[in-house]
């Protein structure tokens, strides 16, 4: 009987092993990633790049590439800083479910039970005409679950449209940060100059959304953003790089911006945001970072809300973020969840990945994807403008085709 028992529990450790084998990253599949980087950096496509593979709990392959300033040819060095951009987006999506978890916002009730300035607002039906096109009344009320999944009905001025450019205008210079504007309150109150473009809830489209849900954090916190994000976010998880500014002894280590002049050649943007004496604290962009730092909010979304004993979110909470809560809006294959992109169907999408894999990035081309079947986080970083999907593409490519 105990020799029967013994056999049995062999076979059981064999199958339950089995079951839960977790594929291995391959590094030396990586090379040609890293010699693609190393292409772009010697065409002068990007000055640098600094990208982290995180694998079965451990960095598994981290390179920092190029320079940080190109003119006096500083290297690039792991862990310097970025303006992230609009991967601000994801960690403000997590604050605010910090407030549903306590009770003090539920994803269902009206916005304008915060902001009362959105009870006015109309939706614009005709895009060519601008913001002052004409409008007709919204059939129903905005949500703040419908803030969290860009299906509100706002834009973020970024398409070609006559509303979008001169919506981008109105609220923006070229890169997001008007100097203007001291706090958040003056950013959304150009936002509600404009109608909205849709219906809430009838369609997905990337917004401004964001800047509300940090108006929210605000006003029901009692806290400006960065102080709550501090305490609640930065704080517990050990992240003293990240914020709205830099600090004096940390400026050196952020990357310069760099676009393509009209002659194509690579130059420091004529506006670099500045590291320090930033006050708008916002929700769609806006935060500084370094490649540690935003390992660590990845792990802690991959460990279902909590890292190194320190708990953010609980984990049913974290999986319903991670959930698609927009149905086919965006044609099927990828969902949005509360804060981040979603893989829902791999066989018709075209690039490699896990169904359930969230992901986001930002206007300088920062990328992140979080992959909870692989027990993987991929994180590319540069500062390049305008964006564009090149990187985010040989990213998913070179990082799955590694798996083994």
């Amino acid at each position: 009987m105990k020799s029967f028992i013994s056999l049995f529990l062999f076979f059981l450790a064999v199958l339950t092993q089995d079951s839960f084998a977790q594929s291995q990253l391959n590094v030396e599949k990586l090379v040609p990633f890293e010699n693609f980087i190393k292409e772009e950096i010697k065409n002068l496509n990007i000055a640098g790049a600094e990208v982290l593979i995180y694998k079965n709990k451990e960095v598994a392959w981290h390179k920092a590439l190029g320079y940080v300033n190109l003119k006096n040819q500083k290297p690039l060095k792991k862990n310097s800083i970025y303006y992230i951009q609009s991967m601000t987006k994801p960690i403000i999506s997590v604050a605010l479910m910090q407030l549903v978890e306590k009770g003090l916002v539920n994803l269902e009730d009206k916005a304008e039970k915060y902001i009362p300035e959105l009870a006015k607002l109309r939706v614009n039906i005709d895009l060519s005409e601008g913001i002052e096109g004409p409008t007709v009344d919204r059939e129903s009320d905005i949500t703040i679950k419908q803030l969290l999944t860009h299906t509100a009905g706002f834009s973020h001025g970024l398409e070609t449209t006559q509303f979008d450019q001169e919506l981008f205008k109105l609220m923006y210079n070229d890169l997001f940060n008007p100097r203007e504007y001291t706090k958040i309150e003056q950013r959304i109150n150009q936002l509600l100059k404009a109608p909205l473009i849709g219906q809430p809830g009838e369609q997905w489209k990337y917004s401004a959304s964001p800047d509300l849900l940090a108006l929210i954090i605000k006003r029901v916190s009692g806290q400006d953003v960065n102080s709550y994000l501090n305490e609640f976010i930065f704080e517990p998880l050990g992240m003293t790089e990240t914020g709205y500014n830099v600090s004096a002894s940390n400026k050196d280590r952020v990357m310069l911006v760099y676009l393509k002049n009209e002659a194509q050649e690579l130059i420091p943007s004529p506006y670099q945001v500045p590291t320090q004496g930033n006050t708008v604290y916002g929700g769609t962009h806006g935060l500084f970072s370094s490649m540690e730092d935003f390992l660590t909010f990845c792990k802690m979304v991959l460990n279902n809300g909590s890292l190194n004993g320190k708990s953010v979110l609980k984990p049913e909470t974290l999986a319903l973020m991670k959930e698609n809560h927009i149905g086919s809006m965006l044609g099927g294959a990828r969902g949005f969840g509360l804060g981040f992109g979603v893989l829902v169907d791999t066989d018709n999408d075209p690039s490699p990945g896990s169904n359930g894999q969230i992901y986001w990035g930002g206007f300088f081309k920062t990328h992140f994807f979080i992959d909870p079947a692989e027990d993987m986080i991929a994180v590319f970083m540069t500062q390049k403008f305008p964006s564009n999907k090149k990187y985010v593409i040989a990213l998913n490519r070179y990082v799955y085709s590694a798996l083994e």
